[in-house]
């Protein structure tokens, strides 16, 4: 599923998070936004799942073609992961993984059956089988981001969005679980994209990275393309390269 993104700005008060957006993902893309803090990173990401919306009239966003500037999270089906996995506690992990499932409207949700064998098959792809019936609290960090991955593929999402999806984890913990998100995604091939402030996190998992800078995209390209060839200033900077 691609995404095609044009000329998208959003406002706060009188400041402006993104300004006059321009970028497009291929089908089956893994893309990083990268940049430091206030680059508008997670407002992109927000806009593109629906969880914020563009000014009015500023440009619009398409996936594979089909124009969703105006629909809801829900009608864009748009899988999001936040930092701080945002599961139920009160819930076991097969629960939550099939929450989305069980929450659809009557004409679209799957049988019980159906929905069952969607779990048994997420937790054996996030490598947790045996931990249905365990409750979130009885997880580490990792298990429970990939936890929290499940529940947002469970729904068949038509893009996977990832909101700092390491932040809260260890050194250790978020080096196994980058190797572990990218496996996943060769096997999936679901077009995705993660903000992330970490460049080593960025270079290793992406196959282009975004950097943004006060609203604007600075420069995409492959993690080599942006070594070798910083466009400006700020991004040579910004990885500390050597402009030529």
């Amino acid at each position: 599923m691609s995404i095609h993104i044009h000329h998208i700005s959003k406002t706060f008060g009188s400041f402006n998070a993104l300004k006059k957006v321009d970028l497009e993902v291929k089908t089956g893309e893994l893309v990083a936004l990268l940049g430091p803090s206030g680059s508008g990173k997670t407002t992109l990401l927000r806009i593109i799942a629906g969880l914020e919306f563009a000014d009015e009239g500023a440009g619009s966003i398409k996936f594979h073609g089909s124009d969703v500037t105006n629909r809801t999270a829900y009608e864009r089906k748009a899988g999001f992961v936040f930092q701080n996995y945002a599961l139920f506690n009160h819930m076991t992990v097969a629960e939550n993984i099939a929450f989305g499932l069980r929450v659809m409207k009557r004409p679209e949700r799957p049988s019980r059956e159906d929905i069952d064998r969607s779990v048994t098959e997420l937790l054996r792809r996030i490598a947790l089988e045996g931990y249905g019936d365990r409750y979130p609290t009885q997880l580490s960090g990792g298990q429970r981001q990939r936890v929290a991955l499940a529940r947002a593929l469970a729904v068949g999402p038509q893009v996977l969005l990832l909101d700092e999806p390491f932040g809260a984890l260890d050194a250790k913990v978020r080096k196994t679980l980058r190797k572990w998100l990218r496996q996943f995604h060769d096997e999936t091939r679901v077009t995705t994209l993660f903000v992330t402030h970490d460049q080593d996190e960025a270079f290793e998992l992406a196959d282009r990275v975004v950097i943004l800078h006060e609203g604007h995209i600075q420069q995409v390209g492959s993690p080599t393309q942006l070594r070798e060839n910083p466009k400006n200033e700020f991004v040579a900077n910004f990885l500390d390269c050597v402009m030529i």
